[in-house]
């Protein structure tokens, strides 16, 4: 068996910020929506976290009033719900990608905020999303054996996105959705542990967003989501070389 290259975590950083150099207001653009999520759920929780303190300070919630009010009972509605909405989650997700691998196939291009909901305009949205609800079900029965099983597969699934974006593009179409889950499988073999590394390695730019009350997630996310693009591209081979090189060679033209 032949050992696979090492992706190299640098390089693949360095390959979204050369995309990024420049255009930075672009990046954020296109990332608007989980920024928005994350900033207003820090703010939110926060908030929430600040009440909660007031509260027990002026003596108005009672500890075993709140410790008796905590629901240990499985709901069944629950779970379809949260693993709907993850699908739906998962699109966005899905969709704000693909607007970065296409800035990435043509960085000289005018990027706009509707290419990060393409998949609402692409004509497979219900597909769409039937892949990325078939991909959170089987994550979720992974991790019901326990959670580690969950997180390697989420990991192994982790291509999904992209083997799927690459048929859209040259207006392909699998035998099955699961075709696509079958080739992330294949092509994240032996790599799990290097696509963990890479988010482990974010892990600085997470805390410096927590200490910053929120507001350094305005620049991380954009920075996370074209780092894994990258990584996608190369894992797939279409980088053609080095891709910051072009990207480079391109605007000095």
């Amino acid at each position: 068996m032949n050992e696979l290259e090492p992706i190299s975590i640098r390089e693949m950083k360095r390959e979204a910020r050369d995309l990024y150099r420049g255009h930075w207001g672009t990046a954020i653009k296109l990332n608007i929506l989980p920024i928005v999520a994350v900033v207003g759920s820090f703010f939110f929780v926060s908030l929430i976290m600040a009440v909660v303190v007031y509260s027990l300070t002026q003596g108005t919630i009672n500890g075993s009033e709140v410790a008796g009010q905590a629901d240990t009972s499985s709901d069944n509605n629950s779970v379809v719900f949260s693993v709907i909405s993850d699908g739906i989650g998962m699109l966005f997700t899905w969709s704000i990608a693909w607007g970065i691998v296409d800035w990435f196939k043509q960085p000289k291009a005018d990027q706009h905020f509707k290419q990060s909901l393409q998949i609402f305009s692409n004509g497979k949205f219900w597909q769409s999303f039937l892949l990325a609800l078939v991909q959170n079900i089987l994550i979720y029965l992974w991790t019901l054996l326990f959670i580690i099983p969950g997180i390697i597969k989420t990991f192994s699934y982790s291509q999904t996105y992209y083997a799927y974006k690459r048929d859209l593009d040259q207006g392909k179409r699998a035998n099955s959705l699961t075709d696509y889950i079958t080739t992330s499988r294949r092509v994240m073999d032996g790599r799990k542990w290097e696509l963990f590394l890479l988010e482990l390695s974010f892990i600085g730019w997470y805390i410096l967003g927590f200490l910053t009350a929120g507001i350094g997630y305005i620049w991380i996310i954009p920075y996370v989501t074209g780092t894994r693009v990258a990584y996608s591209r190369r894992l797939f081979g279409d980088d053609q070389s080095t891709q910051s090189e072009r990207i480079v060679q391109e605007r000095t033209i």
